[in-house]
């Protein structure tokens, strides 16, 4: 539980800030937290991959602003976003639970079981498609690809399978999609200014 209020508090963090730099300091709160949590399900190479990963999407974001002005404000979007994921991942995880016939506990920290990953995966998953579907520019659909990516590295942590192909193949796309992100916002910067 001490995890799942943690990566919801950096979660929310990142979504109600106003300017990009804040946002991409927020986002490696992000990446910190879901690594972390990610450390139990996986080994010690691949989590520190994808932490990395989050480091340089954040970095890249954060060079993209160029001052500490440029940003969005979320406004009403913000709780609109925040209620869809807490509505979204209890019923998701009740499902979840549903379907494989385990018991619904969740422990205070990790115990080895694959739940809170599955949960802040799940969370993650949801506020970035509520973030996605409220953004009005190319700054909270950055946040959102981010945000989505990240819920994506904790999930593919529960697969049975070697996971060190999958690791570096959304390592790459989460640094692929902050690429693509700063691309769009410094367009988007540029028409604005003209």
């Amino acid at each position: 539980m001490i995890y799942l209020g943690l990566i919801a508090l950096v979660t929310l963090a990142a979504n109600s800030a106003t300017r990009l730099r804040v946002i991409a300091v927020a986002f490696v709160g992000i990446a910190a937290v879901a690594s972390v949590i990610a450390a139990t399900a996986a080994t010690g190479p691949q989590v520190a991959v994808s932490a990395v990963a989050g480091l340089a999407a954040a970095g890249i974001l954060f060079v993209a602003a160029r001052d500490n002005t440029y940003g969005e404000d979320p406004g009403w979007r913000l709780w609109l976003g925040t209620f869809t994921a807490a509505i979204v991942t209890p019923l998701a995880y009740a499902s979840f639970r549903t379907v494989a016939g385990e018991p619904a506990t969740l422990p205070l920290f990790q115990d080895g079981s694959g739940v809170v990953v599955e949960v802040a995966g799940t969370w993650l998953l949801s506020s970035g498609v509520a973030i996605m579907l409220t953004a009005r520019s190319a700054v909270r659909m950055s946040l959102a690809a981010l945000v989505l990516v990240t819920g994506v590295q904790l999930l593919a942590r529960l697969a049975p399978e070697p996971r060190l192909a999958t690791t570096l193949a959304l390592a790459w796309l989460e640094v692929v999609a902050a690429l693509a992100g700063a691309f769009l916002i410094v367009n988007e910067r540029a028409v604005r200014d003209a």
